[in-house]
């Protein structure tokens, strides 16, 4: 049995998860010209992250702690602006409307607040060595906290680059053998 876990690293069919492995989808929103489905332009991408906080109880002179409210972190996404045909400056800023953003100069007296409706789903999908699926993130009812266009720099060669923050409900996991969790079943 032992020697079994000894042999991670010198099995040759053994292909562990990959961070460079991965791509995003946007779901849950009608794609735009410059194709904000799936961001092939994706460069880092957080996988979620829960926090659950914690009560506490004194006893007499004893402290316990219990588990309290589970909450999912925001995620960070950044994106290279590929430019041309598929420029991601534009296809955010879409986002945005679509999330119901209304600029100054369109809004009305009778501005109409975003509601979840505005919402969307967001897929990190990890992929194996042949672009074949092991582990998807879909983050439910998903919003644009944070929309950043990078900055320009002379003495820089490096690609420009959009910073995105997403706030969600929750998020669900499913792995390659179709095992799913936190999906409320």
């Amino acid at each position: 049995m032992a020697n079994e876990k000894n042999n991670f690293w010198t099995e040759q069919a053994v292909n562990p998860k990959r961070k460079y492995r991965f791509k995003v989808e946007f779901t849950g929103i009608a794609p735009t010209e410059a194709g904000l489905g799936l961001a092939w332009y994706a460069k880092t991408c957080d996988k979620p992250e829960i926090t659950v906080k914690t009560g506490e109880v004194n006893y007499m002179a004893h402290k316990f702690y219990y588990p309290g409210t589970v909450e999912w972190n925001e995620i960070n996404l950044v994106l290279v602006d590929p430019a041309g045909d598929t420029d991601v400056a534009s296809a955010t800023s879409d986002l945005l409307e679509r999330m119901g953003y209304v600029g100054p100069q369109n809004a009305s007296t009778a501005v109409q607040l975003p509601t979840k409706s505005q919402a969307f789903e967001l897929k990190i999908i990890q992929i194996n060595a042949v672009g074949e699926p092991i582990e998807t993130w879909t983050l439910k009812n998903a919003i644009c906290t944070k929309l950043g266009f990078g900055q320009l720099d002379y003495s820089s060669e490096d690609l420009s680059e959009i910073n995105m923050s997403f706030r969600y409900d929750w998020a669900e996991i499913t792995d390659s053998a179709g095992f799913r969790a936190f999906d409320g079943s």
